[in-house]
């Protein structure tokens, strides 16, 4: 709206509770100006607010600080433009909310102001009284709730409908020991943005809550009670029924189908909460006064049934562990009325397959916070990606600041299988199944293939340790290095979150190696560390410090030490204050795995971690086929069981590898491989069986045949084998596991395979 008075604009703010017009003025007056500032309203004893002058663009928000109010007058600098605005005194003016700025045209205001100082009526001041407002959380991925319903007696038969009628409802559709943890877990590499709502009902109609909350939770596979109607008038809460009654046949059958209608259109990001069917189940059953009463009590059901103002305040990345917390600037807003509250929602966008992607969304799903209150987010979407990193939390300390190997290839392997070091680059003498492996599959496995290496360095030190550097030298049974060390050079890229004009994107950012020319101390082969935390810096989970690739031919099989250097910002050598060795001593620790739960402190300028290596594959062979004992190597085999007789299958076999803890090069009983399976198939897709893996009991690891000798698997009778056929083709196929592990999985790809047909007839 323009010349409403002459020389004027007319802009309208709804935004703003009580002002609802702004005169904006414009002069071409570049001298410098001190103007008096007057609060009217000012209470003796209240505190008059700091505010400041900007420049604003078309859109109405700050660019440049032009003046600053410091306590007696406003002063303006030079440079200040026709158009300005006065707002709350802030470092980073450009998160001023628009509705915090007042715009003002000089050329209108400026004698006005020369004579009487500048006028503020309090609901202009009141403006620049602003607050930070603070939300903070965590994000987990679980398993849906709804699927423990669906184990309740009641229930099950709807459930079991849904799966004879192939219609799928989700909980059958997205196999849960596959796309959802057991347990919760720590969710990261994603954008959540804060939504606020203020939300104002001076009457609560419950009915429509109710209702409200039923068309909300609709969408589970699960049966919704209706209602219990109130009959009785008065404050007593009707008698309480079961949560669920058992549904009758037919109205499983419509659910079902109404779950099979909503199978392409539901979002699963958006999934209501458990509170909200929990608070549907008690309202349900409560008088109108008590529910009242309990509504009031639970904020966060305030936007399901009032009107309310939703804004977007802001967006934060999600935080190593799946936490996150982010603070805005408020305007000073008078105490809410009642029935009035603040709540706010959530959306997360997480990178699936390079695209951010919504995982979660808080304003579909009807889930909101109260102001103060943590928002524990739960989402159950099959696409939402865990932390690849763990929990986020330091392994075990002591409270100082340090730099450790926390895990090799995935969170959780915690190395441990090696003796104290003793000296710089040096550790004890080393027993036999030191630098080995437990797993979950097997005892003293060997480290193959490319083992991911994930430091730790304490968010403290980002001001002393700048610089990292590893290194491997082969060690000999004593812990003593063998030649010169081997640095691991390979180039590291981290991809990091970045914003850019209306989105959030994924880009490498380099951290080594850096040229030796660019270190001030010339040193070569260093890293940057990778502090998390400030907005250049927000890397993705899953990430590692460097990458060993120990099938390189540098690396024969055997044991290594691997050591940490950490370096300061010229790339001088640092250790830890009283650690002996070369560096500067510092303020920090070098820390090693004492145990799976345990760290110690390392007292030396770097940190010596033993590896054995092995990338060599298991062996084996199917020697022989053999009836009752007798073994026959024959390419075509056709073996005929006599009537009136008995016969057995086996073969002969070698199952071994070459090396391991016990290594006598014949039948080591603590060998590198895992275990071996012999199993045989009748013709095409007929049954299926085993032979027992005799001698040893195929689990315990120790080798068969590496002497050169085959030896008999376990047997099984022509007729077992037959199942009533007089006749038919076999395969049998025998397949060695090998112990070795990346850090994230065993080497499948070491196994042996073989497989041979035969035939087999009882006459």
């Amino acid at each position: 709206m323009r010349d409403v008075l002459p020389g004027c604009d007319l802009y309208l703010n709804p935004t703003h509770p009580t002002l609802r017009m702004v005169i904006i003025m414009k002069s071409s007056n570049q001298k410098p100006l001190n103007l008096a500032v007057t609060f009217v309203g000012l209470k003796d004893g209240e505190q008059a607010p700091r505010f400041a002058a900007y420049l604003i663009d078309s859109a109405g928000r700050a660019t440049k600080k032009v003046g600053g109010y410091d306590g007696k007058a406003l002063n303006l600098g030079s440079d200040i433009a026709s158009l300005v605005a006065f707002g709350p005194d802030v470092e980073d003016f450009k998160t001023l909310p628009k509705e915090s700025l007042v715009s003002y045209r000089l050329a209108q205001k400026l004698d006005l102001w020369r004579k009487l100082g500048i006028v503020l009526p309090r609901d202009i001041w009141d403006r620049f009284h602003f607050q930070f407002a603070c939300v903070s959380g965590s994000v987990r991925k679980c398993r849906p709730w709804y699927w423990d319903l669906l184990d309740i007696v009641e229930l099950r038969p709807m459930f079991e409908l849904a799966q004879i009628a192939r219609i799928k409802p989700i909980t059958a559709e997205l196999l849960p020991h596959v796309l959802f943890p057991l347990n919760c877990q720590p969710m990261c590499d994603g954008v959540i943005s804060i939504y606020e709502h203020e939300c104002c009902c001076h009457h609560i109609h419950i009915p429509d809550l109710l209702g409200r909350l039923r068309d909300i939770l609709d969408i589970l596979p699960i049966p919704i009670p209706d209602p219990i109607p109130h009959p009785f008038p008065g404050p007593e809460p009707f008698p309480q029924l079961p949560d669920i009654a058992p549904m009758r046949p037919q109205l499983l059958r419509a659910k079902a189908r109404a779950v099979q209608q909503r199978r392409t259109t539901l979002d699963l990001a958006a999934v209501p909460p458990e509170l909200l069917h929990r608070d549907y189940l008690a309202l349900r059953a409560l008088s109108d006064e008590a529910a009242r009463i309990y509504v009031h009590a639970r904020p966060y059901l305030f936007p399901i049934f009032c009107h309310c103002s939703t804004r977007e305040v802001g967006q934060t990345p999600i935080q190593p562990g799946g936490n996150f917390d982010f603070c805005y600037l408020r305007v000073g807003h008078p105490p809410h009325p009642r029935h009035c509250v603040t709540t706010y929602a959530y959306k997360i966008r997480q990178l699936v397959n390079g695209v951010l992607t919504v995982v979660y969304d808080g304003l579909a799903a009807h889930e909101y916070f109260s102001a103060g209150t943590p928002a524990n987010i739960r989402t159950y979407n099959p696409q939402a990606r865990v932390c690849a990193d763990g929990p986020g939390d330091p392994p075990p300390n002591d409270g100082a600041a340090f730099v450790m190997l926390e895990h090799v290839g995935r969170y959780g392997t915690f190395h441990f299988n090696y003796p104290l070091q003793n000296a710089v680059s040096q550790v004890a003498a080393l027993d036999a199944d030191d630098g080995t492996y437990t797993t979950a599959y097997a005892p003293d496995c060997p480290w193959g293939g490319a083992l991911g290496l994930r430091l730790w360095f304490s968010p403290e030190l980002e001001s002393i340790v700048k610089y990292y550097r590893l290194k491997v030298f082969a060690v000999n049974a004593n812990g003593t290095p063998v030649g010169m060390p081997m640095v691991l050079g390979d180039t590291v890229s981290w991809d990091k979150l970045v914003d850019v004009p209306g989105d959030v994107v994924r880009v490498p950012e380099l951290l080594g190696p850096i040229p030796a020319a660019d270190i001030a101390s010339g040193e070569p082969n260093l890293f940057r560390v990778p502090y998390w935390g400030s907005p250049n810096h927000r890397y993705l989970s899953g990430q590692f410090h460097q990458v060993w690739n120990t099938a390189e031919p540098r690396f024969v099989n055997g044991k290594y030490m691997l050591v940490i250097e950490a370096f300061d910002a010229n790339g001088d050598r640092v250790k830890p204050n009283g650690a002996a060795g070369p560096g500067t001593a510092r303020a920090f620790q070098f820390r090693r795995w004492m145990s799976a739960t345990d760290t110690d402190p390392v007292p030396f300028a770097d940190a010596a971690h033993i590896f054995w290596l092995d990338n060599t594959p298991v062996g084996g062979d199917i020697v022989d086929l053999r009836r009752n004992g007798v073994a026959n190597s024959a390419e075509c085999q056709f073996m005929t069981q006599l009537p009136g007789t008995t016969s057995q299958f086996a073969i002969g076999f070698k199952a071994y590898h070459i090396n391991g803890v016990e290594d006598t090069g014949l039948n080591d009983s603590n060998s590198f491989m895992w275990k071996y399976d012999i199993g045989w198939q009748r013709g095409l897709n007929g049954d299926t069986g085993a032979l027992g893996p005799a001698p040893s009991a195929g689990n315990n690891h120790t080798d068969v045949g590496e002497n050169g000798v085959a030896v008999p698997s376990g047997s099984a009778s022509f007729a077992s084998m037959l199942g009533g056929n007089s006749k038919c083709t076999f395969s049998v196929t025998l397949h060695v596991r090998a112990k070795h592990f990346t850090g994230s999985s065993r080497i499948d790809g070491y196994d042996y395979w073989e497989t041979a047909s035969f035939a087999l007839e009882i006459t």
